[in-house]
């Protein structure tokens, strides 16, 4: 089986502008994303999960580090299997919800007057690996390394593209069109390399569609303001938590001993747990509440405020 044909390799992107730089910014801390994986300690110090992941460690010697699930050997995905709950949705099953989840069922595709409702519409991928909801550039679950072709492909941001390019056929039009369906198209995920593969996914269903219509690779300045949108619309989160994986911490407190009549007495130590994950309150985790983008309010908000909303609605 040939890797290289789902494999997006990191050492061409390093190559290109800073779209790698941005597909591994962490818009919530302002750093890097983070492993959130023991799958690559063995690599050595830098790849402890709760380490950044930076450039170095996925390029040069280790370009071939990071690889899609289906290239995975099989012993690795069982493994991902049993220590992280890793299963991958078969292509048809992702189809079949894909449809039901549509608005109403209405044919968006030839309708020239309300398409961009269409394009418009809020979609999110929970616990999203490789994004293959988002965007199934190949299937997760196959092992045959190859890509699917555009008419094939089921991702909700696969069809708001494919609509944008039916009813936009100059370049400005497409691109701003294209923009709407990706600030549109949203997925959160654990483990990091899961992270920057969904990102890269998105990045290069963006070149592929373009590609298509217009016979030719977006130019760089366009690639990497598409890859900002995904770089905040990707992100890595703890889903039962709302906060960056692993930020959450205990504190231990001293209490000094006291000079008694009988002596001294020893210091004692309290354990304050995260409030959050003792009582399971999503408003009280001491951990790094996970940032996203409004993009119809070009407003940074807390994605667990979602979830208040929603609480409050209820």
């Amino acid at each position: 089986m040939s890797k290289l044909n789902i494999d997006i390799l990191e050492n061409t992107l390093r190559r290109i502008g800073n779209l790698l730089d941005i597909l591994l910014i962490d818009r919530t801390t302002k750093k890097n994303i983070i492993w959130a994986t023991d799958s690559y300690e063995k690599y050595g110090q830098g790849f402890l999960p709760e380490l950044c992941i930076t450039p170095n460690l996925v390029t040069g010697k280790y370009g071939l580090l990071i690889q899609p699930r289906a290239s995975k050997s099989l012993e690795e995905q069982k493994k991902r299997t049993k220590d992280k709950a890793e299963v991958f949705t078969p292509l048809k099953i992702i189809d079949q919800i894909n449809k039901e989840t549509d608005m109403s069922g209405k044919n968006f595709m030839s309708d020239k007057n309300n398409w961009q409702e269409y394009v418009r519409e809020l979609k999110l991928e929970i616990t999203c690996g490789e994004a293959p909801f988002i965007a199934s550039r190949y299937n997760p679950t196959a092992h045959t390394g190859k890509l699917i072709k555009l008419d094939s492909r089921v991702g909700f941001l696969d069809k708001k593209l494919k609509i944008v390019s039916k009813h936009c056929h100059k370049k400005g039009g497409w691109l701003f069109w294209a923009k709407v369906a990706f600030m549109a198209s949203y997925g959160y995920e654990w483990q990091g390399d899961n992270v920057l593969l969904a990102r890269e996914n998105l990045l290069y269903t963006l070149i592929d569609y373009y590609k298509d219509k217009f016979k030719r690779s977006p130019d760089l300045r366009v690639q990497e303001e598409f890859a900002e949108i995904i770089s905040w619309n990707i992100f890595q989160m703890d889903g039962l938590k709302y906060v960056v994986p692993m930020s959450c911490h205990h504190e231990n407190k001293v209490i000094p001993g006291k000079l008694t009549l009988f002596g001294e007495t020893p210091d004692t130590v309290e354990k304050y747990e995260c409030e959050g994950c003792k009582y399971n309150r999503p408003n009280k985790h001491n951990g790094k509440y996970v940032k996203i983008m409004d993009w119809n309010k070009n407003k940074v908000i807390m994605f667990v405020e979602l979830i208040n909303n929603k609480l409050i609605e209820k």
